[in-house]
């Protein structure tokens, strides 16, 4: 039997938690430089793991990808849930939306490199992250049309999505310009008037 040539020793630990610990070597890796250029054998180096193991884990370095946006995806729903269930009931519309926004922003602000570095890659991402990005944006148009009261029909699909779109160009800005707090105000007053000049009022 060959013997392994690097002689780092390995972590032992369960399934689950050396699945998330290289989930989380992915993450950091994939923040820090593009798509193309991060290697499984860095990957699995920094989770002081196997590439075989890694591949055990997941179907290559698409797969860990995908994984580590899903991940991202999930924990900003969540995080979006929790601060809408935190409001006072009966909270209008614009209240609700202004929360997501505050929300969405708190969670770029912690992970700004990161974040930066998956917006640039929209479009020229794996086929499996794509579908990850596609989803969750589906995802956001569904909450937001519960939010305002529903869907009307075709101005409000436009509204919708353009609004994201809006969100997501605006944070980049945001972004670049070191997250400023002095901006976020701005920022949120900006996409919630983008959002009701799209829809032509607040329904609810």
């Amino acid at each position: 039997m060959p013997s392994r040539t690097d002689k780092r020793p390995r972590l032992r630990m369960d399934p689950a938690e050396r699945r998330e610990l290289i989930l989380s070597a992915a993450s950091r890796a994939f923040a820090s430089r593009p798509y193309e250029e991060v290697s499984l054998a860095e990957i699995a180096e920094e989770a002081q793991a196997s590439e075989a193991l890694v591949h055990k884990y997941f179907v290559g370095k698409a797969g860990i990808y995908a994984q580590v946006l899903q991940g991202a995806v999930d924990e900003l729903a969540e995080r979006t849930r929790r601060a809408d269930a935190a409001l006072p009931e009966g909270s209008s519309a614009r209240d609700r939306v202004r929360a997501s926004v505050m929300t969405y922003l708190d969670f770029i602000a912690e992970r700004s490199p990161g974040w930066m570095a998956y917006q640039i890659l929209a479009g020229h991402e794996p086929g499996e992250a794509a579908r990850v990005r596609q989803e969750a944006r589906e995802a956001a148009v569904r909450a937001l049309a519960e939010v305002v009261g529903g869907n009307r029909g075709h101005r409000d699909d436009f509204a919708f999505w353009g609004y994201l779109g809006f969100l997501d160009d605006a944070c980049l800005r945001w972004v670049h310009a070191g997250c400023p707090n002095d901006q976020r105000h701005s920022l949120i007053d900006a996409a919630l008037g983008c959002l009701e000049g799209a829809m032509g009022d607040w329904r609810a």
